[in-house]
């Protein structure tokens, strides 16, 4: 078994051994502003949907459907309520991660003891604590949050804890954006933004077998639609994309620069749950509009525990309307976020931009394999990149025995693809990706009123 060190984290030196359908269901969220529309039709890969109900609750504001192999949850309305609809459908699902993956990591005592202590020095927004709450609610009301192995119902705390589980423990991941003169070529881009990315975490059957799409479009008028590719139970961004097309791909980082135990104790913001929050904020700087930007300073104004790295991404025509890059890396650790731009990549050229573990703007770069790679192909592509090579490049730096999925999106169009591993399959015999259009995700399933 793997060793979790939390103390790598800083905030703890403790070493771990290692549906329903609504009677008026929610409307797809209208383009935002700067986002542009696709050229292209729809993929062809994009299937039609199996749709999975709850028994009748009109509580339940929310549905699951299968799409192509892949399950996608739909939720809508208050924090609590969107929480309340995913813990109801996905119950089984959630109590399948704590019991198979966070137990079998984290013995139960000291999951007890430290889910208290973490969910008190935890910076969490008030609407994310809401939505945990709605999620245990929904889970007792579709039939009980009782954890064997804990021996009790699951609580808000643990709930929080499990979705601090990358500010816990050592992950992999790798990305890739591309725009402009490295996209241009391709018809199907024509130099507009597309960003491929592995998340490289675990084999673990019970994490595989809950992987899910879910589409979050919140009622809050402050709020804008969200959708993350994540697992049963979290509500954290790992990989997601909002109503304006800003993207944010979560990496660990391997930096040393992470917050001592006393300052961690008095307040940090959990990496996942951090970047969901500013990511469904519709403005946060107030200029009037939802950008990078929004993010970028949701993450400076942060105090941070761990070491990781965000890949972060805009359409094409916002970021050249701000005269910016539409992508930036932001290295974020205890001591601040240090921001690494195209201008740093010689090799792969000025419209293209690539992320693994390592941090290269707050450190010296030290050697990475995977980082290597993706130089050499770009180089050997002549810098151009089309949206079909960009997924293979993707794929062809995944870590085998961790991938869990590869994704690519397009944040101008809105565009999301998704090739999911399955429990006791390498990645090579998975299912085909599915693509699939932004309105898709928020559509309401066959047979609803």
């Amino acid at each position: 078994m793997r060793t979790i060190t939390i103390a790598a984290a800083s905030y703890v030196a403790l070493t771990l051994t290692a549906c329903e359908v609504t009677r008026a269901p929610a409307p797809a969220p209208a383009p935002a502003d700067g986002v542009e529309a696709s050229p292209t039709p729809a993929p062809p890969t994009t299937l039609p949907a199996e749709t999975s109900s709850a028994r009748g609750d009109d509580e339940v504001r929310g549905s699951v459907r299968t799409i192509g192999g892949q399950r996608v949850l739909h939720v809508h309305g208050t924090a609590r309520e969107m929480g309340y609809a995913h813990g109801y459908l996905l119950r089984a699902d959630i109590l399948r991660v704590v019991e198979g993956y966070v137990l079998a990591d984290i013995p139960r005592a000291t999951f007890d003891a430290f889910a208290g202590v973490y969910a008190g020095v935890a910076d969490i927004s008030p609407r994310l604590r809401e939505e945990a709450a709605g999620v245990i609610a929904g889970m007792e009301a579709a039939g009980g949050a009782r954890v064997g192995g804990l021996e009790r119902a699951l609580t808000v705390d643990d709930l929080l804890l499990m979705n601090a589980m990358t500010d816990l423990v050592s992950i992999g991941c790798s990305s890739l954006s591309a725009w402009g003169p490295s996209t241009r070529d391709d018809p199907a881009l024509a130099g507009r933004l597309a960003i491929v990315r592995n998340l490289d975490w675990s084999s673990n059957p019970a994490l595989l077998e809950s992987q899910v799409i879910i589409a979050y479009a919140p009622s809050d008028p402050d709020a804008q639609a969200v959708v993350s590719v994540a697992f049963a139970g979290y509500l954290g961004c790992l990989s997601c994309m909002n109503a304006a097309g800003v993207g944010a791909l979560f990496n660990m980082g391997y930096g040393e620069g992470h917050a001592s135990l006393a300052e961690a104790a008095a307040g940090f913001s959990p990496a996942n749950l951090l970047l969901r929050d500013a990511l469904q904020a519709r403005d946060l700087d107030g200029d009037g509009r939802s950008t990078a930007e929004d993010v970028a300073g949701a993450l400076a104004r942060a105090r941070h525990a761990g070491s990781y790295i965000v890949h972060l991404v805009e359409p094409v025509k916002v970021a050249e309307e701000a005269g910016r890059a539409p992508a930036r890396v932001l290295e974020v650790e205890a001591e601040g976020v240090a921001t690494r731009g195209p201008e740093a990549d010689a090799r792969l050229g000025a419209s293209a931009l690539a992320a693994t573990n390592h941090l290269r703007a707050r450190e010296a770069p030290q050697a990475c394999s995977r980082y290597s790679r993706i130089e050499r192909r770009v180089t050997r592509a002549g810098g151009r990149l089309d949206a079909e090579g960009l997924w293979a490049l993707g794929e062809s730096v995944r870590i085998e025995r961790d991938v869990v999925h590869t994704l690519m999106l397009a944040p101008g169009e809105r565009q999301l693809s998704v090739r999911m591993r399955v429990p006791g399959r390498a990645m090579e015999g998975a299912p085909a990706r599915v693509d699939y259009r932004w309105e898709q995700l928020f559509e309401a399933p066959r047979g609803s009123s």
